[in-house]
């Protein structure tokens, strides 16, 4: 039987294979050249944004992706949703490899595959009415708009249908996001990029606009990449987590794993930032302050790319720097783990910092 909206690699409606990931990443690549020159543009090095990511998100997963900024977050999102064109490397979206697909299969693709923008003022067009940039999508992708599809989208992430004449300027940020996530739903897509969807939010509205997540994710039978900084909400909303740093994931486990048994050090000092409620605990736990900033992208460290920063480099013996110098770290399972991995030489074996 045929599943409407399902993508064969020639673009046509095609069933989903059996047991196969919502989406397969393999080996992502993306580097913006860098260019010199004033007549002839010459490119002189490269910005490796992202540099050899691997991911698989299960159907129903929310699978949140954490890091500093300036780690390659948004630009792997994007080059998975192919809004930038990756270097190299294969994104599968429910088993179609779309990273081969043309102009006409990408487009059918995006039916599929939508994204929330963090910035609810910068992302919806400020000359065009809440109806118009609702049915911008169902025009451009071919499809019918009735008289109720403008409503019953507006409904159903919580805002009246007397708002549809109204312009993005007449809304506040939380009702604009609710807006961006109507769009989104709009084609009834199967996998969602969150970037970032609540950094820009007051703290209040944060909680309303998270429960929307998750009410449609329940209702819609959605599959979430959930980009954040905020690690309070990303354990919250997440059943998996894949911390980045420098173009590349160093740690990727169950939430509660993640948090509880933290191996990167990176991660570690993530997690020791987060507040604690609770004085007692906040007053005698040990903060893990990173020194220096994050080393330029386009000249990356040599072996492990955390180590310049890492704050357990110093103790380590002069054979075990150098390993940490020379080779880079694989992403491998943590020894006893069934899904934790670390890429650090010396996570199993060297003291995990609680939070």
């Amino acid at each position: 039987m045929t599943r409407p909206g399902s993508l064969s690699p020639n673009g046509l409606d095609a069933a989903p294979p059996n047991g196969v990931p919502m989406l397969e990443v393999h080996n992502l690549v993306k580097h913006f050249p860098i260019r010199s020159g004033v007549f002839i543009k010459r490119v002189i090095g490269h910005v490796k944004a992202v540099d050899g990511i691997s991911l698989t998100i299960n159907r129903g997963e929310t699978v949140a992706l954490v890091g500093e900024s300036g780690c390659g977050k948004s630009t792997t999102a994007r080059a998975i949703l192919r809004l930038v064109e990756p270097t190299s490397g294969q994104v599968n979206l429910d088993g179609v490899n779309i990273t081969r697909l043309g102009k006409e299969g990408l487009r059918r693709a995006r039916r599929e595959m939508q994204i929330i923008f963090q910035d609810p003022y910068a992302s919806l067009n400020p000359r065009m009415t809440i109806r118009q940039i609702l049915s911008e999508k169902y025009q451009l992708l071919g499809s019918q708009v009735t008289k109720s599809t403008i409503s019953d989208l507006l409904d159903t992430v919580g805002l009246a249908e007397e708002y549809a004449d109204r312009y993005p300027h007449e809304f506040s940020g939380g009702q604009r996001q609710r807006i961006g996530i109507a769009r989104a739903i709009a084609l009834n897509p199967k996998f969602v990029v969150l970037d970032e969807p609540v950094s820009a939010l007051d703290v209040s509205i944060q909680a309303q606009i998270v429960n929307l997540l998750e009410d449609l994710q329940d209702q819609l039978g959605l599959t979430y990449l959930f980009i954040a900084h905020d690690l309070s909400v990303v354990r919250h909303i997440s059943d998996r987590v894949a911390v980045m740093y420098l173009g590349g994931i160093v740690e990727i486990a169950d939430r509660d794993d993640l948090f509880d048994r933290p191996y990167h050090p990176y991660t570690q000092a993530l997690i020791s930032a987060v507040p604690i409620p609770d004085p007692r605990v906040e007053r005698i736990r040990e903060t893990i302050v990173l020194r220096g900033d994050v080393p330029n992208p386009a000249n990356p460290p040599s072996g492990c790319r955390f180590r310049t920063r890492c704050w357990k480099f110093e103790q380590l013996t002069e054979s075990e720097r150098r390993v940490c110098i020379e080779q880079p770290p694989p992403l491998n399972l943590v020894p006893g783990a069934r899904t934790h991995r670390a890429a650090c030489h010396y996570a199993a074996v060297r003291e995990v910092v609680r939070a």
